[in-house]
C-alpha cells in the first residue's frame, strides 16, 4: 500500500460519528483478530499499571484468600489469571468471547504449569451456580457490552457466585469523557504499516466508538478494527448492579483507591452478591 492509497481511503472513509452501531459485530469476534491473538507471536498487551499493581489491587479490594475460586469474565489471553493463579493462589475459570485468546490464555497457563480452566462462552451464557468466591471484568471490558445485555451479564455473574460473593469492575467513567473524550485521533508506526486511531463518544447515548484503520505496507487494501463501548456515570452502573442483585461496597476513582470526582478518568468498584 502506498501512501496515495493511504490518502484516497482517508478521504472516502465514513467518518466515525455516522459509524452504526452494531454492537454484535465489533473486531473482537473477526477472523483477522483471532488470527492475530492466537499466533505465538502474539505479545499481548498492558493495562493502565504494570498487570502485577493491578493484580494487587484486584485481591485486595476483592479480599481474596489462597484457595478461594474467581471467575474471571472476558478474561482475555489471562494477563491477569496467570498473576492471581501463580502469586495468589487463586483457582481461576476464565471465559472469554474470543476462541483466538482462549487458545492463547490456554498455551500460557500450560507452559507456566498452572491449573486455570478457560472456556470459550459469553457473559451472558455462565451456566453456574453458587460456584464461585468472586468474579472480576477487568480492562474495562463491562462496556463492550450492548445496553441490552449488560444486565443479562451481571444476573448471569451473581448466579455464578456464592451468597457474599465480590464482582470487581473496572470502568471509564462517563462524567471524565463528557469533559475531556468526545473527539480523538492518533497516528502510530509500527514495522510493515502504520495504524490511525480514532475515537467518539456519543454523549446523548453514552457510547465511545474506537476505529483503528489499519494499513499494511503489503497489503491492498486497509482494515478496520471498530468497537464500542458504554460509559456509564457513578450513578448509572450502581443502579445497575443494584437492580441485578448487588450491593457496591466500594467505589474509588483509580487503581490507587483515591476518591471518585468528575476529574478521575477511570472508576473501579466492588459489588456484594445479596
Amino acid at each position: 500500500m502506498t501512501l496515495k492509497d493511504v490518502y484516497n481511503h482517508l478521504a472516502q472513509r465514513l467518518p466515525i460519528e455516522q459509524i452504526p452501531l452494531t454492537w454484535e459485530a465489533m473486531g473482537y469476534t473477526s477472523e483477522a483478530f483471532n488470527r492475530w491473538v492466537s499466533d505465538p507471536d502474539f505479545s499481548g498487551w498492558t493495562g493502565d499499571l504494570p498487570t502485577a499493581e493491578e493484580a494487587r489491587v484486584i485481591v485486595n479490594l476483592l479480599k481474596t484468600q489462597p484457595g478461594n475460586s474467581l471467575l474471571d469474565v472476558a478474561c482475555g489471553y489471562g494477563r491477569h489469571a496467570l498473576l492471581l493463579a501463580a502469586d495468589y493462589g487463586l483457582r481461576i475459570t476464565g471465559v472469554d468471547v474470543s476462541p483466538g485468546l482462549i487458545s492463547t490464555a490456554r498455551r500460557l497457563a500450560e507452559e507456566q504449569d498452572l491449573d486455570i480452566v478457560y472456556e470459550v462462552r459469553h457473559a451472558a451464557d455462565l451456566t453456574w451456580e453458587n460456584e464461585f468466591d468472586s468474579a472480576m471484568i477487568a480492562y474495562n471490558s463491562f462496556s463492550l457490552f450492548a445496553p441490552e445485555v449488560a444486565s443479562v451479564v451481571l444476573q448471569s455473574i451473581h448466579r455464578a457466585l456464592r451468597p457474599g460473593g465480590r464482582l470487581f469492575l473496572d470502568l471509564d467513567n462517563k462524567p471524565f469523557n463528557c469533559r475531556y473524550g468526545r473527539f480523538d485521533t492518533n497516528w502510530a508506526t509500527w514495522p510493515g504499516g502504520l495504524t490511525l486511531g480514532e475515537v467518539c463518544f456519543h454523549e446523548d447515548s453514552s457510547v465511545e466508538v474506537c476505529r483503528d484503520l489499519i494499513f499494511r505496507t503489503d497489503a491492498e487494501a486497509a482494515e478496520a478494527f471498530i468497537i464500542f463501548k458504554r460509559i456509564y456515570s457513578q450513578d448509572e452502573i450502581v443502579d445497575l448492579l443494584s437492580s441485578c442483585g448487588f450491593q457496591v461496597e466500594q467505589i474509588y476513582g483509580g487503581w490507587d483507591s483515591s476518591p471518585l470526582t468528575d476529574h478521575s478518568a477511570k472508576m473501579l468498584l466492588v459489588g456484594m452478591k445479596q
